[in-house]
């Protein structure tokens, strides 16, 4: 890199998108989050130029106040969300990690290599800068290749922090991401966007443990691994819990990368946010081995799922994701694994501070989003979505939670029955079909999703009252029942007039009627129900 140049500080500079209670959009500095706050104008959510983006932005502006002003206990945290700091109070702890958030200059880099040099690469090792987005480091879904040749400093912020907090297979010695590549992220929403942020705080007490890392680890290096040479993962090596900060889980670097930041004064347009820019970034290099990490890292955003004697972090697979997530989102369960610890805390605080309901104006909900990543190592698509977030008395958990699960087992008792009714009426049974029917299930899920949130809801009005659970399972069996009979009757039918056999349709309705009928005794055993006798 030639010369010195004044750097772009990630803390000083406007460069995060947002918009405003009363729609106004406008870039500020994440000291400037509470700005608006006392004038009833808040910032209510992010405004990047790609929904991945603002996926992004809201785990780095959470890991930024997570380590820099964690509450000490549930009392502090309950001080900040009663009286949000001042911009000039955020200002002033941001400062504290300002010098380690340079993402040019000739120091260290945010999210980028400490000791490789642009000059100890080859012309032809030269990455497009379009290479850092996942889904060109897979397939074209977004973009088309070729179409990102130049992009400004904000931009490239946000896609160095995507990558890395992302990161799937990139080829031998590439690691992946903290959480694999593709995680699930699961964030309590709230209000407007410093609500959000400080719901999904932990405090120090319980965030300082040794299940999450090393405390007395407090060296830049030990929380940002761009601020020392790099502990590459050649043979095995790993980062351990006990070697970094807990802070260190939103800061994790997989991808050794130094970005060519040769000047060029011509003024030009950011391919990305169409932003006007001078100085554009077009390409990256980048090397192998970076870091790794152990089976014992938790997300604290992040749920996970049991799998024999481990767990393992959710990921967004084909289809998206759908309500027969919701349990796993939600509860602790020996059956199912754990949620996001920031959930879990939610719950906690919401049963013991009852106040917290008047901080929202609607039901508390779960915004969750994330790559499908096939493989590991092609990016197909991002999904993201909203979820409610019903708390329940801790009495009262065990019977709510396994119920719930038995109403999600029996949806996905009905849909593989939907599918498997449907291929048996179109094809002949001696041919050898392939597929999944994945439009069939996904129209199913899309379906019911209101009402599986309707009868959660009278579910919890049930067991409060001590009321006999069989009822609301008996009548979601028969709501499934019908929503099956439906889509049977319109993907078996409407586009086979002509050559549809009618026999064959009629025999497969027949047995999607048996298959779901509360008589069935599979369909007894996963409710929970008691099995019927059918003989005299």
């Amino acid at each position: 890199m030639e010369g010195k140049y004044i750097t772009f500080n990630l803390i000083r500079e406007r460069w995060i998108p947002v918009q405003r209670r009363d729609g106004t959009k406008e870039i500020i500095a994440p000291w400037q989050l509470t700005g608006g706050l006392e004038s009833g104008n808040p910032i209510t959510e992010l405004a990047a130029p790609r929904p991945d983006f603002n996926g992004a932005l809201i785990q780095f502006l959470i890991g930024l106040v997570q380590t820099t002003m964690p509450p000490k206990n549930e009392r502090a945290w309950k001080n900040v969300l009663m009286n949000p700091p001042s911009p000039e109070v955020l200002k002033n702890a941001f400062e504290k990690v300002a010098h380690a958030f340079d993402l040019d200059g000739d120091e260290a880099r945010f999210m980028q290599d400490y000791e490789l040099k642009v000059e100890d690469f080859k012309k032809k090792d030269e990455n497009s800068i379009e290479m850092l987005l996942l889904e060109s480091q897979g397939r074209d879904l977004f973009i088309k290749n070729g179409t990102i040749n130049q992009i400004c400093k904000p931009c490239l912020a946000m896609a160095l922090f995507t990558l890395q907090t992302n990161a799937p297979q990139g080829g031998r010695g590439h690691r992946t991401s903290l959480r694999g590549g593709g995680p699930l992220t699961t964030i309590v929403g709230g209000e407007y966007l410093w609500h959000t942020i400080w719901l999904n705080i932990i405090e120090s007490d319980e965030f300082d443990s040794e299940k999450h890392g090393n405390a007395m680890k407090i060296n830049d290096a030990d929380i940002f691994p761009w601020m020392a040479p790099t502990y590459t993962s050649e043979n095995g090596r790993d980062i351990s819990l006990s070697d970094v900060n807990p802070a260190r889980v939103f800061w994790a670097v997989p991808r050794r990368i130094v970005v060519d930041y040769s000047q060029n004064e011509k003024e030009c347009v950011c391919d990305i946010c169409g932003c006007k820019t001078k100085n554009p970034v077009s390409s990256y290099f980048t090397k192998s081995y970076g870091e790794a990490y152990g089976a014992l890292w938790r997300h604290p955003l992040t749920p996970y799922y049991n799998n024999k004697d481990r767990q393992f972090p959710y990921h967004v697979n084909e289809g998206g994701i759908t309500y027969k997530y919701w349990p796993g989102f939600v509860f602790n369960s020996s059956e199912i694994g754990e949620n996001a610890l920031t959930i879990h805390k939610f719950h906690e605080r919401r049963l013991k501070l009852s106040y917290i309901d008047s901080f929202f104006k609607h039901e508390p909900r779960i915004w969750f989003f994330g790559y499908d990543i096939h493989n590991n190592i092609l990016t197909r698509c991002w999904y993201e979505g909203q979820m409610p977030l019903i708390t329940v008395e801790e009495d009262l958990k065990v019977d709510y939670e396994q119920t719930t699960i038995q109403l999600v087992k029996i949806s996905e008792y009905v849909v593989n029955n939907i599918k498997s009714c449907i291929k048996l009426a179109i094809f002949d049974p001696n041919r050898n079909v392939t597929g999944s029917f994945s439009f069939v299930e996904s129209r199913f899920w899309k379906d019911t999703e209101s009402e599986f949130y309707d009868a959660l809801h009278e579910l919890h009005k049930l067991v409060l009252n001590g009321e006999n659970k069989a009822e609301i399972k008996l009548k979601w069996l028969k709501y499934l029942s019908s929503t099956a009979l439906e889509l049977f009757d319109e993907y078996s039918q409407s586009d086979f007039i002509g050559i549809a056999n009618p026999e064959r349709i009629a025999h497969a309705r027949k047995n999607l009627l048996m298959y779901n009928s509360k008589n069935s005794k599979k369909v007894r055993e996963i409710l929970d129900l008691p099995i019927e006798n059918s003989t005299k």
